[in-house]
């Protein structure tokens, strides 16, 4: 019955409930939860979106708006025969200009897409993360995206100028346009950004646009502390015009490397800990900055990319640990933040927790440490059945979480809240910001239809 009224409302290819539909659309890319849809809607215009969601509103039907569901906490995971509202068919490069420097397109064009429509006028759109070739614009101002480029170019937060959004109640909000300044009041375009889609279904985003990078290089450095890590990332800032990427992993992250790729060890020892640094610098004033790091100890290997090989070589050192450690293992992951300064305190009191919850399992940590971000990955050993696995891990959370709160940190850095991280939100945001939430939640969606159950605790 519902399926009938929803093709007569759009038509029959724009709905399913095809099993392996729903599995595909039902999910994200963390299997924790079990995808239970019971239908998925393709609306072709924002016209059509409208009319999805007023009709739901008015049936009483939930929705789990659904981009390239590519996010990691759950966010876009419908769990409880919700209909999925996919908008991978809002695929429209509305504007790229050159004048305004911005670029406008609907929520379900890709990342990577929009990139390319900016280059071809000689522009570039920074985001920069493992899953450009698949998430959406929509899904990833919802989840407020990140990337390896933070440091340098920011969070996507700081590349919105305006947004269309359709709210539960069916109205859609033309929020900003593509203008730089507008003091008018409180900006209602921010309150969607990060929403994760509990507020309202973005479905057109304008996006600012900058020149693209100038030529640049990498260094791989092996260090014994991250407070040398610090250190270099201070005086890397005052040695060269731009750094793009400053990424860390430990040893124990480069011999999974080593273990399940084909890349070599790329120093004759081990070290502690390592650096990516990616600078927008000539290679002798990176060989001159490197020279006097290592000769006074805080770097105590080094090697700079002199061909496009060693550059890309580099970074997948860094960026290949969650691939390849999700293909070999069973993983337990969390992604949290602090204050640069205060990540050594932070990794010290981190590892000790390990040290008394986790004595026997391997964990492994990396991350964005030019912007504080750390990824923390548990490796589940091989004889301990999955669900006690998942089920200690949990628990031990709550002791991760708590040195988090110690340093005023955040409990999701930039893979967002969802269902995953929703009952340890009190962490990170204080009782009576919670309640601020609610109360948004409630003005803009009073019968609890968008995305029901996620970000916030009941």
């Amino acid at each position: 019955m519902l399926k009938e009224k929803l093709v007569n409302l759009l038509s029959p290819t724009q709905v399913t409930d095809e099993p392996s539909e729903l599995q595909h659309y039902g999910q994200d890319w963390i299997d924790d939860y079990k995808a239970n849809p019971s239908l998925v809607v393709f609306p072709e215009s924002i016209e059509q979106v409208q009319k999805v969601i007023n009709f739901c509103r008015s049936n009483k039907i939930a929705l789990v708006p659904s981009g390239g569901r590519t996010g990691m906490s759950a966010g876009a995971t419908a769990t409880s025969g919700e209909c999925v509202l996919s908008l991978e068919r809002l695929r429209k490069i509305v504007e790229v200009s050159k004048v305004d420097r911005s670029i406008t397109c609907q929520a379900g064009v890709v990342t990577e897409v929009a990139q390319q429509a900016a280059a071809a006028e000689g522009l570039y759109l920074p985001l920069d993360f493992g899953a450009r070739a698949s998430s959406t614009i929509g899904g990833n101002i919802a989840t407020n995206v990140g990337g390896l480029h933070v440091i340098r170019y920011g969070n996507i937060r700081q590349w919105v100028l305006g947004l269309k959004v359709v709210t539960a109640s069916g109205e859609l909000l033309t929020l900003n346009g593509k203008l730089y300044k507008n003091q008018t009041g409180p900006d209602l375009t921010s309150i969607f950004i990060g929403s994760e889609g509990i507020l309202g279904v973005i479905v057109e985003a304008t996006l600012k646009l900058t020149r693209p990078p100038g030529d640049s290089l990498r260094m791989l450095c092996g260090i014994s502390n991250l407070n040398a890590a610090l250190s270099l990332l201070v005086s890397a800032r005052e040695a060269f015009r731009e750094i793009t990427s400053f990424e860390f992993f430990t040893d124990r992250c480069l011999k999974q490397v080593i273990a399940h790729s084909e890349l070599r060890q790329p120093f004759s020892e081990m070290y502690d800990f390592y650096l990516v640094i990616e600078a927008e610098t000539a290679a002798k004033d990176a060989e001159k900055w490197l020279a006097k790091n290592l000769e006074d100890g805080t770097v105590k290997n080094a090697l700079i990319s002199h061909s496009s090989v060693q550059y890309e070589e580099f970074m997948k050192y860094r960026e290949l640990i969650p691939e390849l450690v999700h293909a070999s293992h069973t993983v337990h992951k969390n992604d949290v933040s602090v204050a640069i300064s205060d990540v050594p305190a932070f990794y010290g009191d981190l590892t000790a927790t390990f040290k008394q919850y986790y004595p026997s399992y391997e964990v492994l940590i990396f991350g964005h440490i030019g912007d504080g971000n750390l990824h923390i990955e548990v490796i589940k050993p091989e004889e301990l059945p999955e669900q006690e696995f998942i089920n200690e891990c949990k628990q031990v959370d709550h002791h991760i979480f708590s040195v988090v709160k110690k340093y005023h940190g955040s409990i999701s850095a930039e893979h967002g809240v969802g269902l995953l991280k929703r009952d340890y939100l009190h962490y990170t945001r204080t009782e009576a910001e919670i309640n601020y939430l609610r109360k948004l939640k409630s003005i803009f969606d009073p019968d609890n239809i968008l995305n029901p159950g996620k970000v916030i605790p009941a």
